[in-house]
């Protein structure tokens, strides 16, 4: 679809098997890959995996590389990081992803590996009211955890804010914007990627601005 970066969500199955998936089942925790992929079990999930696998970390990454595609790994626990960051070192991917959702200590460890920042994705009443002074702090926060940019809530994202992380080199990612006029503010403050399920709608926009 002419994606500049595919956003998939990562889970970990009980032998540390990196896995997408977006929801929590039980059976992660229980089961081993190869017992989780079989298709009585996986069925358990989602009926649609009558007609497909599910697929790994390290198939995708490998058909990333092959199709020069960049990826957005939102990790969606603790345990899922390790074994992400294991896949990505194995298959030498560094160049082509960044990381979203849980990411502590990544930036600690593991310097070539880029990591986002996420931002709350609701503002307490003395935000909204210092949005500015708000702004600046959380910018340098992730400044000054060697975080790549932010990662925010487009309900959360003003001028303001990527201003102060422009000014610092860092990026600024929202989402998840499916709302035209969403999508033209974004654009217009100048935010960095917009993370879409309209991704022929932004694509369009996008166009018309040149």
């Amino acid at each position: 679809m002419g994606s500049d970066i595919v956003e998939v969500d990562l889970r970990v199955t009980k032998d540390g098997t990196v896995v997408l998936m977006h929801d929590h089942s039980p059976l992660l925790d229980e089961m081993s890959f190869e017992q989780l992929n079989q298709l009585e079990n996986r069925m358990k999930i989602n009926p649609a995996y009558e007609f497909h696998t599910i697929a790994t970390l390290d198939e995708i990454l490998e058909k990333a590389r092959t199709h020069g595609i960049k990826l957005n790994l939102d990790i969606k626990t603790e345990a899922t990081i390790q074994p992400t960051i294991r896949s990505i070192q194995r298959s030498e991917a560094e160049d082509l992803v960044f990381i979203t959702g849980c990411s502590n200590g990544i930036t600690d460890s593991y310097s070539g590996i880029k990591v986002l920042y996420n931002t709350p994705e609701d503002l307490t009443e003395d935000e909204e009211r210092e949005y500015a002074s708000w702004s600046r702090a959380i910018s340098e926060s992730a400044h000054a955890g060697g975080y790549f940019g932010l990662n925010m809530d487009y309900k959360t994202c003003r001028r303001e804010v990527v201003e102060e992380a422009h000014a610092l080199g860092l990026a600024v990612w929202v989402y998840t914007v499916d709302d035209e006029e969403a999508i033209c503010n974004m654009n217009e403050i100048g935010v960095d990627e917009i993370t879409t399920n309209e991704v022929t709608l932004l694509k369009q926009l996008r166009a018309q601005r040149g």
